[in-house]
């Protein structure tokens, strides 16, 4: 499972919360806004509903942990008062590695035939 190519720290901060790893898989396709993020992460979740509140106590975590950093958010080249969190290079990192770990767990409940269907791409 553990490739020798994975950052070392980030394997020392797995497994990830579910919640956790939603955020960050949420914004492996780019920064995004409270709102946004929400949304996104709802919707990649099959109707998980994230507290708002809850969302910026896992973001200010996730900063800490240098897993997300904030960045401006900016609309038609003016800077815009929202907040915009973006993967930061551990971040990614992290979440490569427990992708990888989650797709190692998910094969071997496959072949033990726990898993009912075969997921098909949105």
């Amino acid at each position: 499972m553990g490739s020798s190519s994975q950052d070392p720290r980030a394997v020392a901060l797995l497994p990830l919360q579910p919640r956790d790893y939603l955020i960050l898989l949420a914004l492996s396709d780019g920064p995004l806004h409270g709102h946004g993020l929400l949304k996104a992460v709802e919707a990649e979740a099959g109707g998980v509903i994230f507290d708002p509140a809850n969302l910026y106590r896992l973001l200010r975590k996730l900063e800490r942990d240098d897993l997300v950093s904030e960045v401006r958010a900016s609309r038609r080249g003016v800077a815009a008062r929202r907040r915009a969190y973006a993967l930061t290079t551990l971040g990614r990192s992290v979440l490569v590695a427990e992708s990888d770990r989650l797709a190692h767990l998910t094969e071997a409940a496959r072949k033990r035939k726990l898993v009912s269907h075969k997921l098909v791409a949105r």
